[in-house]
């Protein structure tokens, strides 16, 4: 999982999950647009996010935007994973377009643009009951669970974080993503058993992407197995180059030095 904040290695997958469209339908939180260009790149988006390429979902959502520039989902994605990186010149500027939007909102969206409103107030703004209204008012939709999930992140409450998304993974068809922000969860608790068996479940279902061997190869360097860390490191970028280079590098590098010790 790339990352820049520590409280964010969690976060980087509930994040993406805001963009999947795994739940039923007529449950979902209602997506508004006044353009089906903005709409259709907003899908695309959602397609690189579930896959974990998020220079490419971020700069789809960025065409979004110019094709619809009250689009509130678009501009919500992108304030949020600036907020992810650290980016806070580019939180602000695109949770202030989120919050300015003139669309006429669905209840879901309100609920989610006064969370954005508390976070620019507060960057430590506490936005749980937020998200439970969300889970109360959409009880099938995962994006609120995701967003309710990532409030109690914020609170470092993770066993609440466990306990929303294993609710997400009874009503989610899509649930490789959920896996993987299981498997951090319980990482942050120092439950590695757990951690290390919903990894495996996210690589069992996702295969042939990168990011499940990043995220195992995270788990191997938090419980010191560099050898292992440095494999699965390197199976992510045997699929993608752009991947895990780094990682890989700096798992071989602190295992040689407890060789040479």
């Amino acid at each position: 999982m790339k990352r820049t904040k520590m409280y964010s290695l969690l976060w980087l997958p509930v994040v993406l999950c805001l963009f999947s469209s795994c739940a039923k339908k007529e449950a979902e939180i209602p997506v508004t647009t006044k353009s089906e260009k903005a709409l259709e790149l907003y899908k695309e988006a959602s397609d690189a996010m579930e896959d974990v390429y998020i220079p490419e979902a971020m700069d789809l959502l960025i065409q979004a935007l110019e094709e619809d520039p009250d689009f509130f989902m678009a501009a919500y994605g992108l304030a949020t994973m600036n907020f992810y990186f650290g980016n806070d010149e580019e939180f602000k500027k695109y949770a202030e377009q989120a919050v300015a939007s003139e669309a006429a909102l669905s209840e879901g969206e309100e609920i989610m643009r006064k969370m954005l409103q508390k976070l620019l107030e507060d960057q430590d703004a506490d936005i749980t009951d937020l998200g439970n209204q969300l889970v109360e008012l959409y009880p099938e939709d995962p994006i609120a669970y995701n967003q309710l999930a990532f409030a109690q992140m914020m609170n470092d409450d993770y066993e609440g974080v466990v306990e929303t998304l294993m609710k997400t993974l009874e009503i989610t068809e899509d649930s490789a993503g959920i896996y993987n922000s299981l498997g951090y969860a319980y990482m942050k608790m120092g439950q590695f058993d757990d951690a290390r068996s919903v990894f495996d479940k996210y690589i069992e279902m996702e295969p042939d992407l990168p990011n499940p061997y990043d995220s195992k190869g995270d788990y191997y360097m938090k419980i010191e197995d560099y050898v292992n860390a440095y494999e699965s490191y390197m199976k992510a970028y045997r699929i993608d180059s752009s991947w895990s280079h780094n990682k890989a590098l700096r798992a071989k590098e602190l295992q040689d030095t407890i060789l040479a010790e």
